[in-house]
């Protein structure tokens, strides 16, 4: 008998956990974890049950071809071999891009997160991309659209990764990395070891919960709500970082009281532009631009993040606030005891995770599919992050960090599909979505969207986003 150990790394989903994988007589037997390998300390049943996958006498080896009509209950499958059924699919494709044109043609890919199929997606893309077809059906709506893309809209990029060897204190919300993320869940145990904080935000006491130094038991759809009231918490004590706020967020900039929009230096000048926006400099009392080309640096500390000003524009005259005003205005309104009644979570508690978050800095946090499977799972998101902007510790040593990448060429092929081909993507007109092109973030609707006055007490909510583009930039 032929026996082979051979090193690599499960690819049955994201966390890509190091593996040892054991072949007699090229037959799979065994994948056990590798102990030497950055992410092989635990192994999950998944990986573990890879040979039961390999070998299931159920396994489908080859494609398979309908050859009765659809609606019959047997589908009378009969295997093909490979050549026939791409020459078939390829087929198909052309044909239909000949006489509709690429976009009827559209892709639904499986999620890379819970899949194999992760190490082939940028190929896939490329296919996609290069047959000049903007229509994709992708299945990351529940896990990932709240975590990645509306962070973007708020952040300027997705949420980063915690830097486990040096964060302070950690927030897991809605995300139980022992059961789906072994490899996050090691990291996680070892930091805690070393005297690193842990809070977990979650109904169930499960995973790292048991291990936490706060468990917030959250009532189900209403942690956008705890988001409010632990910043409103933070903000009326000081407990936030105003330097990082006034330098790299939208929150000394003045929002008009009559529209909701940015006042902006085409407002007070003939010649202005429309791209610079104004802030109030509380030293000098008097209104002064920000934006491409002006962001004030030493000066920034001078910003106003709080108050009620009067400007004279070309116009007339206005009244306007900063935009940090108006989310501590919301927030105000979300005071521990309101955010306990809706919640669940003892307001007590919020005073203590909120003095935390403030003691023991640097601040990292993650969130997943616990608060995406609500129908407010957006703007939850976004009102976290919110939240973990209070701490300044984005991009920062110990806190969520976008660390650099191994300069690869990227294959997705993006450029191989032209503007006028993605105009045709289905419900881009109906539907639109995206951030702003100036790269900042929204005016006080965006505020008034994350939560509404209207939360009652135990139900979920929902609300609309207006025009977003991201909150914070990004900081360093």
């Amino acid at each position: 008998m032929t026996v082979q150990r051979i090193r690599g790394y499960c690819a049955l989903c994201i966390s890509h956990c190091g593996c040892i994988s054991t072949v007699e007589d090229g037959v799979l037997t065994k994948v056990e974890p590798d102990p030497n390998h950055p992410t092989g300390g635990n192994f999950c049943i998944k990986g573990k049950a890879a040979p039961e996958l390999v070998n299931s006498a159920d396994r489908l080896l080859t494609p398979v071809k309908r050859t009765r009509p659809k609606g019959d209950p047997d589908a009378g499958w009969q295997a093909i071999s490979w050549e026939e059924a791409l020459s078939f699919t390829a087929h198909r494709m052309k044909e239909t891009a000949k006489r509709f044109g690429p976009e009827a043609v559209a892709f639904s890919v499986t999620t890379s997160s819970g899949t194999a199929i992760g190490d082939a997606m940028p190929w896939i893309y490329r296919l996609i991309n290069s047959f000049g077809s903007p229509n994709t059906v992708g299945t990351t709506h529940i896990c990932n659209w709240h975590k990645d893309y509306a962070t973007a809209f708020t952040f300027g990029a997705d949420s980063g990764v915690p830097d486990f060897q040096r964060t302070g204190c950690l927030v897991l919300w809605g995300f139980n990395p022992t059961n789906c993320w072994l490899a996050q869940a090691s990291a996680v145990a070892e930091a805690k070891k070393r005297g690193m904080k842990l809070v977990v935000i979650d109904p169930r006491q499960v995973g790292l919960a048991h291990k936490a130094d706060q468990w917030l038991r959250v009532r189900p759809g209403t942690d956008g709500a705890l988001a409010l009231g632990i910043a409103g918490v933070m903000i009326e004590n000081g407990w936030y970082d105003r330097d990082f706020i006034s330098t790299w967020s939208n929150g000394p900039f003045l929002i008009r009281d009559d529209d909701g929009r940015y006042v902006v230096e085409s407002d007070l000048e003939e010649n202005g532009r429309a791209d610079r926006y104004v802030a109030w400099d509380g030293s000098a009392g008097r209104p002064v631009v920000c934006g491409p080309g002006s962001q004030p640096d030493a000066s920034s500390r001078h910003l106003s993040l709080f108050g009620a000003f009067e400007l004279d524009t070309l116009r007339g005259r206005i009244a306007c606030r900063p935009a940090f005003e108006l989310y501590a205005s919301l927030c105000r309104t979300y005071s521990a005891e309101r955010t306990q009644q809706i919640t669940g979570v003892p307001a007590e508690q919020i005073r203590v995770v909120a003095e935390m978050l403030h003691a023991h800095r640097p601040v990292s946090y993650y969130a997943w599919s616990g608060v995406g499977q609500s129908t407010n799972a957006t703007q939850t998101s976004r009102a976290m992050c919110l939240l973990y902007a209070l701490t300044g510790d984005i991009d920062a040593p110990g806190g969520n960090t976008y660390f650099a990448k191994p300069k690869l060429n990227d294959v997705f092929g993006r450029e191989l599909i032209s503007p006028a081909q993605q105009a045709k993507t289905l419900g881009m007109t109906e539907r639109p979505l995206g951030p702003a092109k100036d790269g900042w973030i929204t005016t006080r609707e965006l505020y008034r969207a994350i939560l509404e006055e209207q939360v009652q007490l135990g139900q979920e909510y929902e609300v609309t986003i207006g025009d977003s583009s991201p909150l914070v930039r990004r900081a360093r």
